[in-house]
């Protein structure tokens, strides 16, 4: 499988304009459901029950932290119209890496009859603006086969003028 780290300056990515439409907000575990749900319409696969309990399980153990460590605020969502229809989850150590104390997004999911309307940048820069609160000055992204549906992620960190392939 082909993999990509992505790196970039926080002050950068803050510095990203994304859409206006959507509403960005917290991620909370009352979230889990439609987050799965969410995931299965990003990711192409049919919402059949046994595939809603996996994706239900993943977002509960995103929350637990398995993945990597979550910092406060650091699982965000999107909403247009009251539904939600991109997330961003982001961890500090994740078990795939080499730890690194750094923020890295572990998923960045935009449901597709929104993606190029500038969501997922929104979502990039507001977490961001979280990751300077946080002290960090970088922020990683991993680019795999599972998400190669996202080819725009390069485009988000090369916009922010200052990134570099890890």
């Amino acid at each position: 499988m082909d993999k990509h780290s992505l790196q970039a300056q926080i002050d950068a990515l803050t510095r990203l304009h994304g859409a206006a439409e959507c509403e960005i907000g917290v991620l909370t575990r009352f979230d889990i459901p439609e987050l799965a749900q969410l995931s299965l319409a990003a990711y192409g696969e049919r919402p059949t029950l046994e595939a809603q309990a996996e994706a239900t399980d993943e977002m509960r153990l995103c929350f637990e932290g398995v993945f990597g460590t979550p910092l406060e605020g650091s699982f965000l969502g999107a909403w247009v119209d009251g539904d939600l229809v991109a997330a961003i989850i982001v961890v500090v150590d994740p078990p795939v890496e080499e730890p690194s104390g750094l923020p890295q997004v572990i998923d960045l999911m935009v449901h597709p009859k929104f993606r190029r309307r500038g969501i997922a940048t929104a979502l990039v820069a507001e977490c961001a603006r979280r990751c300077q609160d946080w002290g960090a000055s970088s922020l990683i992204v991993r680019i795999d086969e599972a998400n190669a549906h996202l080819p725009h992620v390069y485009d988000i960190f090369q916009e922010s003028e200052n990134y570099e392939q890890a």
